[in-house]
């Protein structure tokens, strides 16, 4: 019999890269702000960054010194030990709007690489939508038999969209407060409450 899945993002939720890929973005833009900056990820990223921001190039030049940055950042304290029990139950898969090339080499970095099934950037496809019914036909489960770890509104709802259960983390890109209105089914605040949200969400 299979593992049951769980799905998770990466930046924010694994990884601390919010200073990271703010500073990328500001040195872009010198009249971004940060609240700005945050609002892209209150939907699909990639439908509301600037338009002059979303051509393959800029995207490039973004990713070539994510992809050497994010290496550099420790994962979330606790996290790797998290991850290490779930294995043991679940089939982990990362989905997440960042380069496939970056997430992949911080995962080897850090010793995590051989805890995730397979990664899910946006080489695969821009929609989380997309990626996430990938995922259900591939392991042949039901939406509401696996959940995405996040820490954003937009994968919540693109979460929702699909019918896939979200547990949301208070470390990441989005406040308490934006984080409740978006109604997920589980808010953890640290990282020790994600295998607790995981039992409660799935009924185990």
């Amino acid at each position: 019999m299979n593992k049951p899945v769980i799905i998770f993002d990466f930046d924010g939720v694994i990884v601390d890269s919010l200073d990271l890929s703010f500073g990328i973005n500001k040195a872009i833009m010198p009249d971004l702000e940060y609240e700005e900056w945050q609002s892209w990820f209150e939907g699909n990223l990639y439908k509301r960054i600037r338009k002059e921001h979303a051509n393959e190039a800029s995207q490039n030049a973004f990713f070539e010194k994510y992809n050497e940055g994010i290496v550099n950042i420790l994962p979330i304290n606790g996290m790797t030990d998290i991850i290490k029990k779930l294995t043991k139950e679940y089939t982990l898969i990362i989905i997440s709007s960042s380069s496939q090339k970056g997430i992949n080499s911080y995962l080897k970095k850090y010793g995590l690489n051989d805890y995730f099934t397979e990664v899910l950037g946006k080489e695969t496809h821009k929609r989380k939508v997309d990626k996430f019914h990938m995922i259900l036909e591939k392991y042949n489960i039901a939406p509401h038999e696996t959940l995405i770890i996040t820490d954003s509104v937009g994968d919540i709802l693109e979460a929702k969209e699909v019918g896939v259960k979200t547990l949301a983390v208070l470390w990441g890109v989005h406040s308490n407060d934006k984080i409740e209105k978006s109604n997920p089914h589980f808010i953890a605040s640290k990282p020790d409450e994600i295998i607790v949200g995981i039992n409660t969400v799935l009924g185990k």
